[in-house]
């Protein structure tokens, strides 16, 4: 079993749960989860809001839904990508929306593989064993 971190970005509760499942059946036990993009941000740099959860080392890999509340995904990539300590960390994004723009600027900003919702052994294999671990 993966003793790594991998952090979850996911506000929807099923697809939280779908995705939480499918990691533990992989083998990643040590899954944080953050509900939205400013949450997101606060774990991974310290930033924004206060009060917020410590921040946490670079996960493993991040797998990251791009409609969040509070801050979208991209903007999440954004400042993931010009921090220093975050810039390398691998992301999976995972999306039910099939929108070239979105995929474009994901690619542009480094995104290792787009993943359908809901995340299953099958899709999550197919991207991430070749790319992970």
């Amino acid at each position: 079993m993966s003793t790594n971190k991998v952090l979850l970005v996911e506000d929807n509760s099923d697809d939280e749960f779908l995705a939480l499942r499918t990691l533990k059946k992989m083998g990643f036990s040590n899954v944080l989860v953050a509900r939205d993009g400013r949450e997101a941000i606060s774990m991974l740099m310290g930033e924004e809001p206060a009060g917020s959860s410590a921040q946490i080392e670079p996960p493993e890999f991040l797998l990251l839904d791009l409609r969040l509340p509070k801050l979208d995904g991209l903007e999440v990539l954004r400042k993931l990508r010009s921090n220093g300590s975050t810039k390398d960390v691998p992301v999976y994004v995972l999306t039910s929306s099939e929108d070239p723009h979105d995929k474009e600027v994901c690619k542009q900003l480094g995104v290792v593989a787009f993943l359908p919702k809901p995340l299953t052994v099958d899709s999550f294999k197919s991207v991430l064993v070749s790319s992970v671990g």
